[in-house]
Protein backbone atom coordinates (compact mmCIF):
# COMPACT_ATOMS: atom_id res chain seq x y z
CA UNK A 1 0.00 0.00 0.00
CA UNK A 2 1.03 3.55 -0.53
CA UNK A 3 0.93 6.22 2.10
CA UNK A 4 1.59 9.87 1.60
CA UNK A 5 4.05 11.35 4.07
CA UNK A 6 1.59 14.04 4.88
CA UNK A 7 1.72 16.61 7.68
CA UNK A 8 -1.81 17.52 8.68
CA UNK A 9 -1.35 19.69 11.79
CA UNK A 10 0.42 19.29 15.07
CA UNK A 11 0.15 22.48 17.06
CA UNK A 12 -0.03 25.94 15.59
CA UNK A 13 0.81 28.82 17.84
CA UNK A 14 -1.61 31.67 17.85
CA UNK A 15 -0.39 35.06 18.99
CA UNK A 16 -0.18 35.06 22.77
CA UNK A 17 -1.55 38.46 23.73
CA UNK A 18 -0.11 40.25 26.71
CA UNK A 19 -2.86 42.16 28.49
CA UNK A 20 -2.61 44.40 31.51
CA UNK A 21 -5.56 46.00 33.25
CA UNK A 22 -3.72 49.32 33.46
CA UNK A 23 -2.91 49.28 29.74
CA UNK A 24 -0.78 47.64 27.10
CA UNK A 25 2.81 48.74 27.40
CA UNK A 26 6.25 47.20 27.01
CA UNK A 27 8.27 46.86 30.16
CA UNK A 28 12.02 46.86 30.68
CA UNK A 29 13.84 43.61 29.86
CA UNK A 30 15.19 42.13 33.06
CA UNK A 31 18.32 39.99 33.01
CA UNK A 32 18.80 39.00 36.66
CA UNK A 33 16.38 37.02 38.79
CA UNK A 34 15.03 38.96 41.78
CA UNK A 35 12.55 37.76 44.39
CA UNK A 36 9.08 37.82 42.86
CA UNK A 37 5.77 36.00 42.90
CA UNK A 38 3.91 34.81 39.79
CA UNK A 39 0.27 34.20 40.68
CA UNK A 40 -2.29 32.42 38.50
CA UNK A 41 -5.60 34.27 38.91
CA UNK A 42 -7.65 32.18 36.49
CA UNK A 43 -7.06 29.73 33.68
CA UNK A 44 -8.87 27.37 31.37
CA UNK A 45 -10.19 26.80 27.86
CA UNK A 46 -11.13 29.87 25.87
CA UNK A 47 -12.42 30.90 22.46
CA UNK A 48 -10.45 32.29 19.56
CA UNK A 49 -10.90 35.88 20.76
CA UNK A 50 -9.42 35.07 24.16
CA UNK A 51 -12.67 35.09 26.16
CA UNK A 52 -13.22 32.13 28.46
CA UNK A 53 -15.56 29.57 26.94
CA UNK A 54 -15.88 26.05 25.59
CA UNK A 55 -14.84 25.57 21.96
CA UNK A 56 -16.78 23.13 19.83
CA UNK A 57 -15.38 20.00 18.24
CA UNK A 58 -14.02 21.26 14.95
CA UNK A 59 -12.76 24.56 16.36
CA UNK A 60 -9.21 25.33 17.38
CA UNK A 61 -8.73 24.59 21.08
CA UNK A 62 -7.32 27.42 23.19
CA UNK A 63 -6.00 27.74 26.74
CA UNK A 64 -5.82 31.08 28.54
CA UNK A 65 -4.15 32.14 31.77
CA UNK A 66 -4.51 35.41 33.72
CA UNK A 67 -1.55 36.27 35.96
CA UNK A 68 -0.71 38.79 38.67
CA UNK A 69 2.96 39.64 39.14
CA UNK A 70 4.52 40.78 42.40
CA UNK A 71 8.04 42.10 41.98
CA UNK A 72 10.05 42.04 38.76
CA UNK A 73 10.78 38.52 37.48
CA UNK A 74 13.63 37.59 35.18
CA UNK A 75 12.44 36.62 31.68
CA UNK A 76 10.56 33.33 31.79
CA UNK A 77 8.19 31.25 29.70
CA UNK A 78 4.76 29.67 30.15
CA UNK A 79 4.04 26.04 29.35
CA UNK A 80 0.66 25.17 27.84
CA UNK A 81 -0.38 21.52 27.62
CA UNK A 82 -3.34 19.87 25.88
CA UNK A 83 -3.35 16.04 25.99
CA UNK A 84 0.21 15.05 24.94
CA UNK A 85 1.00 18.33 23.15
CA UNK A 86 3.21 20.83 25.00
CA UNK A 87 3.91 24.33 23.72
CA UNK A 88 5.40 27.50 25.16
CA UNK A 89 5.12 31.26 25.10
CA UNK A 90 8.77 32.27 25.38
CA UNK A 91 10.81 35.30 26.48
CA UNK A 92 8.20 36.91 28.70
CA UNK A 93 9.54 40.10 30.31
CA UNK A 94 7.12 41.93 32.61
CA UNK A 95 7.13 44.08 35.69
CA UNK A 96 4.77 44.27 38.67
CA UNK A 97 1.09 44.37 37.76
CA UNK A 98 -2.26 42.61 37.70
CA UNK A 99 -4.22 41.05 34.87
CA UNK A 100 -1.52 39.98 32.47
CA UNK A 101 -2.91 37.30 30.18
CA UNK A 102 -1.67 34.91 27.54
CA UNK A 103 -3.37 32.24 25.45
CA UNK A 104 -2.33 29.51 23.09
CA UNK A 105 -4.21 27.49 20.49
CA UNK A 106 -4.02 24.14 18.72
CA UNK A 107 -5.98 22.34 16.07
CA UNK A 108 -6.09 18.80 17.41
CA UNK A 109 -8.26 15.95 16.03
CA UNK A 110 -9.42 14.99 19.54
CA UNK A 111 -12.86 15.00 21.09
CA UNK A 112 -14.30 13.82 24.42
CA UNK A 113 -12.49 14.70 27.68
CA UNK A 114 -9.02 16.21 27.14
CA UNK A 115 -6.68 16.95 30.07
CA UNK A 116 -4.93 20.32 30.12
CA UNK A 117 -2.43 22.14 32.28
CA UNK A 118 -0.61 25.49 32.44
CA UNK A 119 2.67 26.09 34.25
CA UNK A 120 4.29 29.47 34.85
CA UNK A 121 8.07 29.47 34.64
CA UNK A 122 8.52 25.68 34.29
CA UNK A 123 12.32 26.20 34.18
CA UNK A 124 12.50 28.03 37.52
CA UNK A 125 14.43 31.02 36.16
CA UNK A 126 12.13 33.91 37.07
CA UNK A 127 13.14 34.23 40.74
CA UNK A 128 9.68 33.23 41.94
CA UNK A 129 9.79 32.45 45.67
CA UNK A 130 6.25 31.04 45.88
CA UNK A 131 5.68 28.12 43.53
CA UNK A 132 2.38 27.05 45.06
CA UNK A 133 0.31 29.08 42.58
CA UNK A 134 2.42 28.52 39.46
CA UNK A 135 0.52 25.56 37.98
CA UNK A 136 -3.07 24.69 37.28
CA UNK A 137 -4.74 21.80 35.49
CA UNK A 138 -8.13 20.46 34.53
CA UNK A 139 -10.11 18.52 31.96
CA UNK A 140 -11.78 20.08 28.96
CA UNK A 141 -14.58 18.52 26.91
CA UNK A 142 -15.26 20.35 23.65
CA UNK A 143 -18.88 20.90 22.68
CA UNK A 144 -19.98 17.99 20.47
CA UNK A 145 -22.28 18.21 17.45
CA UNK A 146 -26.02 17.76 17.97
CA UNK A 147 -26.09 14.49 16.04
CA UNK A 148 -24.19 11.26 16.65
CA UNK A 149 -22.15 11.97 13.50
CA UNK A 150 -21.96 15.15 11.51
CA UNK A 151 -20.38 16.09 8.20
CA UNK A 152 -19.27 19.72 7.95
CA UNK A 153 -17.09 22.13 5.92
CA UNK A 154 -17.83 20.54 2.53
CA UNK A 155 -15.28 20.84 -0.27
CA UNK A 156 -15.99 20.14 -3.94
CA UNK A 157 -13.23 18.23 -5.72
CA UNK A 158 -12.54 16.67 -9.06
CA UNK A 159 -10.02 14.01 -9.84
CA UNK A 160 -8.96 11.06 -11.91
CA UNK A 161 -6.99 7.83 -11.92
CA UNK A 162 -4.98 6.59 -14.88
CA UNK A 163 -3.45 3.19 -15.68
CA UNK A 164 -0.72 2.91 -18.33
CA UNK A 165 0.46 -0.55 -19.39
CA UNK A 166 3.42 -0.78 -21.76
CA UNK A 167 4.23 -3.74 -24.02
CA UNK A 168 7.11 -3.90 -26.47
CA UNK A 169 5.62 -3.45 -29.95
CA UNK A 170 5.88 -6.53 -32.13
CA UNK A 171 7.06 -8.71 -29.24
CA UNK A 172 4.27 -11.27 -29.29
CA UNK A 173 0.58 -11.62 -28.60
CA UNK A 174 -1.79 -10.29 -25.95
CA UNK A 175 -4.53 -12.89 -25.71
CA UNK A 176 -6.35 -11.18 -22.82
CA UNK A 177 -5.77 -7.94 -20.96
CA UNK A 178 -8.02 -6.85 -18.13
CA UNK A 179 -7.64 -3.44 -16.45
CA UNK A 180 -9.66 -2.93 -13.26
CA UNK A 181 -10.58 0.32 -11.51
CA UNK A 182 -12.45 1.01 -8.31
CA UNK A 183 -15.96 2.38 -8.74
CA UNK A 184 -16.19 5.25 -6.21
CA UNK A 185 -19.42 5.48 -4.21
CA UNK A 186 -20.98 7.67 -1.53
CA UNK A 187 -20.10 6.59 2.01
CA UNK A 188 -18.47 7.90 5.17
CA UNK A 189 -17.25 11.47 4.65
CA UNK A 190 -17.63 11.58 0.85
CA UNK A 191 -20.52 12.10 -1.54
CA UNK A 192 -19.84 11.13 -5.13
CA UNK A 193 -21.47 13.58 -7.55
CA UNK A 194 -20.40 11.94 -10.79
CA UNK A 195 -18.12 9.26 -12.20
CA UNK A 196 -16.88 8.88 -15.78
CA UNK A 197 -15.83 5.28 -16.26
CA UNK A 198 -12.86 4.31 -18.42
CA UNK A 199 -13.87 4.02 -22.07
CA UNK A 200 -15.49 0.67 -22.90
CA UNK A 201 -15.36 -0.52 -19.28
CA UNK A 202 -18.11 -2.70 -17.85
CA UNK A 203 -19.44 -2.51 -14.30
CA UNK A 204 -18.89 -5.82 -12.49
CA UNK A 205 -20.26 -6.56 -9.02
CA UNK A 206 -17.60 -8.66 -7.30
CA UNK A 207 -17.88 -11.29 -4.60
CA UNK A 208 -17.74 -11.70 -1.68
CA UNK A 209 -18.80 -8.20 -0.60
CA UNK A 210 -20.92 -7.14 -3.61
CA UNK A 211 -18.53 -4.29 -4.41
CA UNK A 212 -18.83 -2.88 -7.92
CA UNK A 213 -15.71 -2.23 -9.99
CA UNK A 214 -14.93 -1.13 -13.55
CA UNK A 215 -13.45 -3.85 -15.76
CA UNK A 216 -11.97 -3.03 -19.15
CA UNK A 217 -11.36 -6.23 -21.16
CA UNK A 218 -9.30 -6.53 -24.33
CA UNK A 219 -8.73 -9.67 -26.41
CA UNK A 220 -6.16 -10.33 -29.14
CA UNK A 221 -4.70 -6.87 -28.67
CA UNK A 222 -1.65 -5.59 -30.52
CA UNK A 223 1.30 -4.93 -28.17
CA UNK A 224 1.89 -1.27 -27.46
CA UNK A 225 0.76 1.28 -24.87
CA UNK A 226 -2.66 0.98 -23.22
CA UNK A 227 -3.79 4.02 -21.27
CA UNK A 228 -7.10 4.10 -19.43
CA UNK A 229 -8.57 6.81 -17.19
CA UNK A 230 -11.57 7.27 -14.96
CA UNK A 231 -12.59 10.65 -13.57
CA UNK A 232 -15.00 11.85 -10.91
CA UNK A 233 -16.38 14.78 -8.98
CA UNK A 234 -17.27 14.60 -5.31
CA UNK A 235 -18.12 16.53 -2.19
CA UNK A 236 -15.73 15.77 0.66
CA UNK A 237 -16.51 16.67 4.24
CA UNK A 238 -14.82 16.87 7.55
CA UNK A 239 -16.35 14.51 10.11
CA UNK A 240 -17.02 14.91 13.83
CA UNK A 241 -19.02 12.80 16.26
CA UNK A 242 -20.85 13.06 19.56
CA UNK A 243 -19.25 10.44 21.86
CA UNK A 244 -22.14 10.61 24.36
CA UNK A 245 -24.71 9.72 21.71
CA UNK A 246 -22.51 6.97 20.26
CA UNK A 247 -22.13 5.48 23.73
CA UNK A 248 -25.87 4.88 23.73
CA UNK A 249 -25.35 2.12 21.14
CA UNK A 250 -25.38 -1.29 22.86
CA UNK A 251 -24.03 -4.72 22.05
CA UNK A 252 -27.62 -5.84 21.62
CA UNK A 253 -28.03 -3.18 18.92
CA UNK A 254 -25.02 -4.61 17.09
CA UNK A 255 -26.45 -8.13 17.34
CA UNK A 256 -29.55 -6.97 15.46
CA UNK A 257 -27.77 -5.61 12.39
CA UNK A 258 -28.93 -6.62 8.93
CA UNK A 259 -26.78 -8.64 6.56
CA UNK A 260 -25.64 -5.62 4.54
CA UNK A 261 -23.66 -4.62 7.65
CA UNK A 262 -22.74 -8.03 9.04
CA UNK A 263 -21.10 -8.97 5.73
CA UNK A 264 -18.28 -6.69 6.92
CA UNK A 265 -17.58 -8.97 9.89
CA UNK A 266 -16.15 -11.85 7.88
CA UNK A 267 -12.38 -12.39 7.65
CA UNK A 268 -10.60 -11.94 4.34
CA UNK A 269 -7.08 -12.33 2.96
CA UNK A 270 -5.93 -8.97 4.39
CA UNK A 271 -8.01 -8.65 7.56
CA UNK A 272 -7.81 -12.09 9.22
CA UNK A 273 -10.20 -11.29 12.05
CA UNK A 274 -10.60 -14.91 13.22
CA UNK A 275 -6.90 -15.71 13.36
CA UNK A 276 -5.64 -16.62 16.87
CA UNK A 277 -3.09 -13.78 16.69
CA UNK A 278 -5.88 -11.22 16.24
CA UNK A 279 -7.95 -12.83 18.99
CA UNK A 280 -4.96 -12.61 21.33
CA UNK A 281 -4.33 -8.97 20.36
CA UNK A 282 -7.92 -8.07 21.19
CA UNK A 283 -7.80 -9.93 24.51
CA UNK A 284 -4.62 -8.11 25.51
CA UNK A 285 -6.08 -4.73 24.46
CA UNK A 286 -9.42 -4.98 26.26
CA UNK A 287 -10.54 -5.96 29.75
CA UNK A 288 -11.85 -9.50 30.04
CA UNK A 289 -15.35 -8.23 30.79
CA UNK A 290 -15.37 -5.50 28.12
CA UNK A 291 -18.86 -6.42 26.91
CA UNK A 292 -20.28 -5.48 30.30
CA UNK A 293 -17.96 -2.58 31.13
CA UNK A 294 -17.42 -0.92 27.74
CA UNK A 295 -19.85 0.25 25.11
CA UNK A 296 -19.17 -0.73 21.48
CA UNK A 297 -18.00 2.84 20.84
CA UNK A 298 -15.49 2.78 23.71
CA UNK A 299 -14.36 -0.69 22.67
CA UNK A 300 -13.62 0.58 19.16
CA UNK A 301 -11.87 3.61 20.62
CA UNK A 302 -9.60 1.40 22.74
CA UNK A 303 -8.75 -0.83 19.82
CA UNK A 304 -7.87 2.25 17.75
CA UNK A 305 -5.41 3.29 20.46
CA UNK A 306 -4.12 -0.28 20.80
CA UNK A 307 -3.17 -0.34 17.11
CA UNK A 308 -1.32 2.96 17.60
CA UNK A 309 0.57 1.39 20.50
CA UNK A 310 1.35 -1.89 18.72
CA UNK A 311 2.76 -0.56 15.44
CA UNK A 312 5.36 1.85 14.18
CA UNK A 313 5.23 3.32 10.71
CA UNK A 314 7.29 1.81 7.91
CA UNK A 315 6.91 2.42 4.21
CA UNK A 316 6.83 0.27 2.28
CA UNK A 317 5.49 -2.36 4.62
CA UNK A 318 7.07 -5.80 4.55
CA UNK A 319 3.61 -7.39 4.71
CA UNK A 320 0.13 -6.45 3.52
CA UNK A 321 -2.01 -8.35 6.04
CA UNK A 322 -2.95 -7.78 9.67
CA UNK A 323 -1.41 -10.93 11.17
CA UNK A 324 2.04 -10.43 9.70
CA UNK A 325 2.04 -6.67 10.33
CA UNK A 326 1.17 -7.34 13.98
CA UNK A 327 3.98 -9.89 14.30
CA UNK A 328 6.43 -7.50 12.60
CA UNK A 329 5.36 -4.55 14.76
CA UNK A 330 5.43 -2.13 11.86
CA UNK A 331 3.59 -1.34 8.65
CA UNK A 332 2.32 1.37 6.37
CA UNK A 333 -1.19 2.80 6.26
CA UNK A 334 -2.53 -0.42 4.74
CA UNK A 335 -1.10 -2.45 7.63
CA UNK A 336 -2.42 -0.11 10.34
CA UNK A 337 -5.85 -0.19 8.75
CA UNK A 338 -5.82 -3.96 8.33
CA UNK A 339 -5.04 -4.50 12.00
CA UNK A 340 -7.74 -2.13 13.21
CA UNK A 341 -10.35 -3.60 10.85
CA UNK A 342 -9.43 -7.12 11.97
CA UNK A 343 -9.73 -6.20 15.65
CA UNK A 344 -13.07 -4.43 15.15
CA UNK A 345 -14.50 -7.37 13.24
CA UNK A 346 -13.23 -9.75 15.91
CA UNK A 347 -15.41 -8.04 18.55
CA UNK A 348 -18.43 -7.81 16.23
CA UNK A 349 -18.17 -4.24 14.91
CA UNK A 350 -18.53 -4.04 11.12
CA UNK A 351 -15.43 -2.45 9.61
CA UNK A 352 -13.59 -2.20 6.31
CA UNK A 353 -10.60 -0.54 4.75
CA UNK A 354 -11.14 2.34 2.31
CA UNK A 355 -8.40 3.04 -0.22
CA UNK A 356 -7.76 6.21 -2.20
CA UNK A 357 -5.62 9.31 -2.18
CA UNK A 358 -5.17 12.81 -0.82
CA UNK A 359 -5.54 16.05 -2.72
CA UNK A 360 -2.55 16.56 -4.99
CA UNK A 361 -1.30 14.52 -7.89
CA UNK A 362 1.35 12.00 -8.88
CA UNK A 363 2.20 13.68 -12.17
CA UNK A 364 4.75 15.70 -10.20
CA UNK A 365 6.10 12.62 -8.40
CA UNK A 366 4.18 12.92 -5.12
CA UNK A 367 2.95 9.75 -3.43
CA UNK A 368 -0.62 10.61 -2.47
CA UNK A 369 -2.19 7.19 -1.93
CA UNK A 370 -3.55 6.30 1.50
CA UNK A 371 -5.76 3.76 3.30
CA UNK A 372 -8.17 4.54 6.14
CA UNK A 373 -10.79 2.66 8.16
CA UNK A 374 -14.58 2.91 8.23
CA UNK A 375 -16.60 1.24 10.97
CA UNK A 376 -20.31 1.11 11.67
CA UNK A 377 -22.43 1.57 14.78
CA UNK A 378 -26.25 1.31 14.61
CA UNK A 379 -27.91 4.67 14.11
CA UNK A 380 -25.03 6.00 12.00
CA UNK A 381 -23.63 5.23 8.60
CA UNK A 382 -19.88 4.69 8.17
CA UNK A 383 -17.62 6.42 10.69
CA UNK A 384 -14.01 7.18 9.77
CA UNK A 385 -10.85 6.39 11.75
CA UNK A 386 -7.20 6.74 10.81
CA UNK A 387 -4.74 5.03 13.19
CA UNK A 388 -1.84 5.74 10.83
CA UNK A 389 -2.09 9.54 10.93
CA UNK A 390 -2.95 9.36 14.64
CA UNK A 391 0.24 7.41 15.41
CA UNK A 392 2.63 8.96 12.91
CA UNK A 393 1.86 12.62 13.52
CA UNK A 394 0.17 12.95 16.90
CA UNK A 395 0.78 10.27 19.49
CA UNK A 396 2.99 7.21 19.04
CA UNK A 397 2.10 6.04 22.56
CA UNK A 398 -1.58 5.58 21.76
CA UNK A 399 -2.57 7.46 24.90
CA UNK A 400 -5.17 9.51 23.03
CA UNK A 401 -7.64 8.59 20.28
CA UNK A 402 -6.60 11.05 17.60
CA UNK A 403 -8.38 10.87 14.23
CA UNK A 404 -11.10 8.62 15.62
CA UNK A 405 -14.59 9.69 14.53
CA UNK A 406 -13.47 13.31 14.59
CA UNK A 407 -11.46 13.49 11.35
CA UNK A 408 -10.94 17.11 10.26
CA UNK A 409 -8.76 16.15 7.28
CA UNK A 410 -11.47 13.96 5.72
CA UNK A 411 -12.20 16.87 3.37
CA UNK A 412 -8.94 16.20 1.52
CA UNK A 413 -9.10 12.40 1.10
CA UNK A 414 -11.10 10.51 -1.52
CA UNK A 415 -11.69 6.74 -1.48
CA UNK A 416 -11.92 4.98 -4.83
CA UNK A 417 -12.46 1.49 -3.40
CA UNK A 418 -13.73 -0.31 -0.30
CA UNK A 419 -12.97 -3.73 1.13
CA UNK A 420 -10.20 -6.23 0.47
CA UNK A 421 -11.61 -8.82 -1.90
CA UNK A 422 -12.71 -8.54 -5.54
CA UNK A 423 -13.10 -12.02 -6.94
CA UNK A 424 -12.82 -12.28 -10.71
CA UNK A 425 -12.70 -15.52 -12.75
CA UNK A 426 -9.00 -14.99 -13.47
CA UNK A 427 -7.79 -13.55 -10.11
CA UNK A 428 -8.85 -12.35 -6.66
CA UNK A 429 -7.78 -8.72 -6.32
CA UNK A 430 -7.35 -7.55 -2.75
CA UNK A 431 -7.92 -3.82 -3.19
CA UNK A 432 -8.12 -1.43 -6.09
CA UNK A 433 -6.42 1.50 -4.44
CA UNK A 434 -4.71 1.95 -7.79
CA UNK A 435 -5.89 0.44 -11.09
CA UNK A 436 -4.77 -3.17 -11.43
CA UNK A 437 -4.38 -5.39 -14.47
CA UNK A 438 -4.11 -9.08 -15.38
CA UNK A 439 -3.12 -10.53 -18.71
CA UNK A 440 -2.24 -13.62 -20.73
CA UNK A 441 -0.01 -13.77 -23.80
CA UNK A 442 3.53 -13.90 -25.15
CA UNK A 443 4.13 -10.15 -25.55
CA UNK A 444 6.91 -8.49 -23.54
CA UNK A 445 5.54 -6.34 -20.71
CA UNK A 446 7.96 -3.44 -20.24
CA UNK A 447 6.32 -1.18 -17.63
CA UNK A 448 3.17 -0.31 -15.73
CA UNK A 449 2.36 3.08 -14.25
CA UNK A 450 -0.49 4.58 -12.25
CA UNK A 451 -1.30 8.23 -11.80
CA UNK A 452 -3.84 9.96 -9.61
CA UNK A 453 -5.14 13.49 -9.40
CA UNK A 454 -7.40 15.16 -6.83
CA UNK A 455 -7.86 18.91 -6.50
CA UNK A 456 -10.49 21.34 -5.21
CA UNK A 457 -12.95 22.12 -7.96
CA UNK A 458 -12.12 25.37 -9.71
CA UNK A 459 -14.68 28.18 -9.79
CA UNK A 460 -14.63 31.04 -12.27
CA UNK A 461 -15.95 34.57 -11.99
CA UNK A 462 -15.84 37.19 -14.75
CA UNK A 463 -15.83 40.98 -14.48
CA UNK A 464 -15.71 43.72 -17.13
CA UNK A 465 -12.72 46.00 -17.39
CA UNK A 466 -12.20 49.12 -19.47
CA UNK A 467 -11.22 48.75 -23.11
CA UNK A 468 -13.01 45.52 -23.84
CA UNK A 469 -11.06 43.44 -21.35
CA UNK A 470 -12.39 40.77 -19.04
CA UNK A 471 -10.91 39.90 -15.68
CA UNK A 472 -11.14 36.19 -14.94
CA UNK A 473 -10.84 35.16 -11.31
CA UNK A 474 -10.15 31.48 -10.66
CA UNK A 475 -10.39 30.12 -7.13
CA UNK A 476 -9.23 26.73 -5.92
CA UNK A 477 -6.73 26.45 -8.74
CA UNK A 478 -4.83 23.14 -8.85
CA UNK A 479 -1.33 23.04 -7.44
CA UNK A 480 0.18 21.65 -10.65
CA UNK A 481 -0.74 21.57 -14.29
CA UNK A 482 -2.60 24.25 -16.25
CA UNK A 483 -5.85 26.20 -16.17
CA UNK A 484 -7.67 26.53 -19.49
CA UNK A 485 -10.45 29.13 -19.74
CA UNK A 486 -12.90 28.26 -22.48
CA UNK A 487 -15.66 30.27 -24.18
CA UNK A 488 -18.87 29.27 -25.92
CA UNK A 489 -21.81 31.00 -27.56
CA UNK A 490 -24.16 28.01 -27.33
CA UNK A 491 -22.98 25.97 -24.27
CA UNK A 492 -22.21 23.10 -26.67
CA UNK A 493 -19.09 24.04 -28.54
CA UNK A 494 -16.23 25.33 -26.41
CA UNK A 495 -12.96 26.93 -27.49
CA UNK A 496 -9.92 27.79 -25.34
CA UNK A 497 -9.21 31.50 -25.03
CA UNK A 498 -6.55 31.49 -22.31
CA UNK A 499 -4.17 28.96 -20.82
CA UNK A 500 -2.05 29.66 -17.76
CA UNK A 501 0.23 27.54 -15.63
CA UNK A 502 -1.62 26.94 -12.41
CA UNK A 503 -0.42 28.15 -9.04
CA UNK A 504 -2.16 28.20 -5.71
CA UNK A 505 -0.83 31.76 -5.21
CA UNK A 506 -1.65 33.19 -8.63
CA UNK A 507 -5.31 32.58 -9.44
CA UNK A 508 -6.08 35.68 -11.48
CA UNK A 509 -5.85 35.89 -15.27
CA UNK A 510 -7.10 38.42 -17.82
CA UNK A 511 -7.97 38.19 -21.49
CA UNK A 512 -8.76 41.01 -23.90
CA UNK A 513 -11.92 40.52 -25.95
CA UNK A 514 -13.11 42.99 -28.67
CA UNK A 515 -16.18 44.98 -27.70
CA UNK A 516 -17.49 45.80 -31.15
CA UNK A 517 -19.62 43.04 -32.62
CA UNK A 518 -19.09 40.71 -29.70
CA UNK A 519 -21.85 38.16 -29.27
CA UNK A 520 -22.99 36.93 -25.89
CA UNK A 521 -20.51 34.43 -24.55
CA UNK A 522 -20.34 31.85 -21.80
CA UNK A 523 -17.14 30.96 -19.99
CA UNK A 524 -15.88 27.99 -18.02
CA UNK A 525 -12.60 26.91 -16.43
CA UNK A 526 -11.01 23.56 -17.17
CA UNK A 527 -8.12 22.42 -14.93
CA UNK A 528 -5.62 20.18 -16.70
CA UNK A 529 -3.29 18.00 -14.54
Amino acid sequence: MFHAVRFTFMAIQRQAWLGWVIGLMPLAFTTAAAPCDLQIVSAGPCLADGTYGTPAVGDDYYLKVVVNVVGTPAPFRIQFNFANVISYVDNISVGPGNGYWWYYGWRLPLDDAIPWSITLDPDGVSGDTNLANNAISGTFTPMPPADAAELYSPALVNGSETSIVYYQPGSGSIDNLWVLFGDPTTHGAQTVLGVTAPSNAAVVVTAPDSVAIFNLARTNATPGTFQDTESFTARLNRMRVNPSLLRAVTWADLAGLSSNWTQWLAPDQICESTDPAITNFVQQSLPANYRTTLTPYDTARRLHRAVMQALSYQYPSDYPDAVNVLADGQGDCGGYSALLVSALRQVGIPARRIAGFWTGDTWSGDSQWHVRVEFHLPGTEWLVADPTIADEYYDSTGAYAYEFGYVPDADSFFAVDVGDAHEMPFYNFATLQVPNFWWYGSAALTNWAQQCYLQPMCSLSVSNLAGGSFRFSVTNAPFDGSIVIEASTNLVNWSPILTNTSSADANYFSCTVPVAGRTRQFFRVNPVP
